[in-house]
């Protein structure tokens, strides 16, 4: 063999050699790729997710990448059409703007509060009411325009949100809606005129004794009464006085409850029947906890019984679930996640199942601290496996941030 072939040769076996080598360090895994870690106790296995990195930001080229600062607006109804512009859904949108309008009119009142609070204890000391403080009609007059903006811009958002707004008619409210217009007319002025009335009065009492004080006070009140249920026929009073009830409220906040405007209306008589018969237990001089939570457990228990024969079980069990604040929570965010309220329901029956689990195992004086322990670890594994198979691997995160914080009840 000659010199050159034996340099072509020694060549091509060193090349041979080096793609050998390049092609199984292709094939060997980077020593960040791992899986999970399997994490063995003697009381339930977990498997630990190694925490994924953060997503590394994606830019188009000759594109800046995106901030917050380019939405942000003062502009409420600007900052609204930009969150949905980007594809915010409706309801966040309307959850961010809510909060925001709350937020910001809460900071204005209480900024023009503040000189009269700042004279609460010198009210106090003169034997005054706290609330005496707010009748100067200057401060009334802008607490009031300060509302009157709040309304209108929360009006418009809402309405620029998909949502529907109030009439703003003037003396028309959720109350007397069921009047006519003229009628309405009519009550806004007696109103108006019964305000200043009452703040004659005051400006003509503040010296005066509390008792003669109290005595006009209630005077200017049994008036005032006569002269709105004046307005009113009988069964036009009834109407309004039910629609101003407590029960009506509680009816209102019903969430997933379907029924006609007949039924929630037959529904809150039927609440304000039993709850007129039946009054809610107060606590009395001298009673110990046991007593009055035994007496308030008796009455919940005749209340439920009450409302389940007059509903029927069907609509009893819904009417049980759409006054339950957990269920609010979970339909709302069942919606965001697009599925059914039929959903929210399953997740309310297994977090009720679970906590009446951990309930007894709490109340259970049988049971030592290690067991009790391991029974609720146990509990919580079975409980979360079980959930994020009902809400889904899209959804456990967020089910965790809104909804999730109850299971900390579970942890020994």
């Amino acid at each position: 063999m000659n010199l050159r072939g034996y340099i072509l040769g020694t060549m091509a076996v060193n090349l041979a050699l080096f793609g050998a080598l390049l092609w199984q360090g292709a094939r060997m895994p980077g020593p960040g790729a791992r899986g999970g870690v399997s994490i063995t106790t003697n009381i339930v296995t977990e498997f630990a997710a190694e925490i994924s990195p953060r997503p590394a930001v994606v830019s188009v080229p000759g594109s800046p990448p995106f901030r917050w600062e380019q939405i942000e607006s003062t502009n409420h109804l600007l900052f609204l059409t930009n969150l949905l512009a980007i594809g915010c859904p409706t309801e966040t949108a309307r959850d961010i703007l809510d909060a925001r309008l709350a937020d910001d009119f809460r900071a204005r009142l209480r900024e023009l509060t503040r000189p009269p609070q700042a004279r609460f204890w010198h009210v106090a000391a003169a034997g005054q009411k706290f609330d005496e403080l707010f009748d100067e009609p200057e401060l009334k007059k802008q607490i009031d325009l300060l509302r009157a903006e709040r309304t209108r811009v929360l009006a418009e958002v809402q309405a620029a949100a998909g949502r529907e707004a109030k009439d703003g008619k003037p003396g028309r409210n959720e109350h007397v809606a069921h009047l006519s217009d003229a009628k309405q007319v009519e009550l806004a002025g007696l109103e108006a005129r019964q305000s200043k009335e009452r703040e004659t009065l005051g400006r003509a009492l503040a010296n005066a004794p509390p008792a003669e004080r109290a005595a006009k006070q209630k005077e200017l009140r049994d008036r005032v009464i006569a002269e709105r249920r004046a307005l009113f026929t009988d069964d036009e009073w009834d109407e309004a006085e039910l629609r101003r009830s407590p029960q009506a409220s509680q009816v209102r906040e019903l969430r997933g409850f379907s029924a006609t405007a007949d039924d929630l209306k037959s529904l809150t008589r039927t609440l304000r029947e039993f709850d007129t018969a039946q009054p809610r237990p107060a606590r009395a001089p001298g009673d110990s906890e046991a007593d009055f939570k035994s007496r308030q457990d008796e009455y919940e228990a005749q209340r439920k019984a009450f409302l389940a024969a007059r509903l029927g079980a069907p609509q009893f069990a819904a009417f049980e679930r759409g006054s339950d604040p957990r269920f609010h929570t979970l339909l709302k965010l069942a919606r965001r996640l697009e599925q059914p309220a039929e959903t929210a329901a399953h997740w309310l029956a297994l977090q009720t199942a679970a906590q009446e689990q951990v309930r007894l195992i709490r109340e259970n004086s049988a049971l030592a601290s290690v067991e009790r322990a391991v029974a609720l670890l146990a509990i919580r594994a079975e409980t979360e496996r079980t959930l994020q198979a009902a809400v889904g691997a899209r959804g456990w995160g967020a089910y965790l941030r809104h909804a999730g914080g109850w299971l900390d009840q579970l942890t020994p």
